[in-house]
């Protein structure tokens, strides 16, 4: 089962949105400054083992960041990474969070080391910067690896985002909504390139929360298929409700709101996990729930139109039946435009529209 087919199926098994970061911050450990590389690294792991086991039943996906365990040391960091993938339950989807950069025999051994269940990681997918173009994207998602998938940075939570992501470009958008778009063409080349047994993309977006005008043209760019993976709510101050207005797609899914602190600072965190989840369910109901309403009315007919309606069948200038037409087309309905050239009925006609309107 591919990454984002394995992302799909949990949040749709859970009724879930929400992805836990697994960051072992030295300064949450608790630890003596004298503390050893073997204590900092045991810390970390109980740090992160405690937090899986108190939301497995509700997190879509983890997501380690590896920065904090290559901070742990350089002789025990990664290995420690390794024991907490390890202990995630299977069936859950892990997410390194990593932001490679990079092209050819560096980009191919970032992704072994990511990947590889024996020497490696053991990640299921990962994020990338893919500001040095599909180079650097191709050996994560093809090959060997054409099952997995990458969240690539699009428009970041932080605020100097804005000095390179938010740039025009020559077609007139900003530079993510064309790192958006790029997403599905690179998705579409690696299936070309590497088929594999799921129709799902193989790449996602990371879309600030913390900009919901951001994460609108990121899946307007992207399409309704593409992940979105919206840090920012909570400690960075993105609001939960307009990131889902934003960014969530029609089926008031495909968005993923990760969160660290929040639950790794919280006494409890099962209980936060729950409160999390129940608090983005009910973002993505009244999501969905408004957009229904929106599209009921703009399907309603409005009185003026019904007005005219009337008029054109009363007058005779639409007619429902069976009807020849100078084509030799069969038609259910004919409609005599010629009659709003008589005086009185284009002047009754132009009345009832404009009353209509003015009304």
């Amino acid at each position: 089962m591919s990454f984002f087919h394995q992302i799909s199926s949990r949040s749709q098994s859970l009724n879930s949105l929400l992805c836990v970061g697994l960051d072992p911050h030295l300064a949450e450990l608790n630890l003596p400054e004298s503390s050893t590389e073997e204590q900092r690294c045991e810390a970390a792991y109980d740090f992160c083992k405690r937090i899986i086991e108190a939301t497995a039943d509700h997190a879509v996906a983890y997501k380690p960041n590896a920065a904090f365990f290559e901070a742990l040391g350089a002789r025990l960091g990664c290995a420690t990474l390794k024991r907490v993938v390890d202990s995630i339950p299977d069936g859950i989807p892990v997410l390194l969070d990593v932001k490679r950069g990079d092209i050819g025999s560096t980009a191919a051994a970032y992704a072994e080391a990511c990947y590889d269940e024996t020497d490696g990681i053991g990640a299921h997918g990962v994020t990338l910067s893919p500001l040095m173009g599909w180079d650097s994207v191709k050996p994560f998602v093809t090959g060997n690896y054409a099952d997995k998938g990458a969240f690539v940075l699009c428009k970041t939570s932080n605020p100097g985002s804005n000095d390179l992501l938010a740039l025009s470009t020559e077609s007139g958008g900003a530079l993510f909504e064309k790192i958006a778009g790029l997403a599905n063409e690179w998705s579409a080349k690696a299936a070309s390139e590497s088929p594999s047994s799921s129709s799902e993309p193989r790449l996602g977006l990371v879309v600030g929360a913390t900009d919901p005008s951001a994460l609108d043209a990121a899946r307007r760019a992207a399409g309704q298929d593409v992940w979105i993976l919206a840090p920012g709510v909570g400690a960075q101050g993105g609001d939960l409700d307009a990131a889902c207005a934003a960014g969530l797609n029609d089926h008031g899914s495909g968005m993923l709101i990760p969160v660290s602190r929040g639950i790794s600072r919280s006494p409890d965190p099962a209980a936060e996990a729950i409160k999390l989840k129940e608090g983005i369910n009910s973002a993505r109901e009244a999501v969905v729930r408004r957009r229904k309403d929106e599209e009921g009315e703009s399907q309603a007919i409005e009185s003026y139109q019904r007005d005219f309606l009337e008029f054109a069948l009363d007058e005779g200038v639409l007619k429902f039946g069976s009807f020849v037409l100078k084509s030799g087309r069969t038609s259910p309905y004919f409609f005599n435009a010629g009659l709003f050239f008589e005086w009185q009925c284009a002047s009754q006609a132009g009345e009832k529209l404009r009353c209509g309107h003015n009304g």
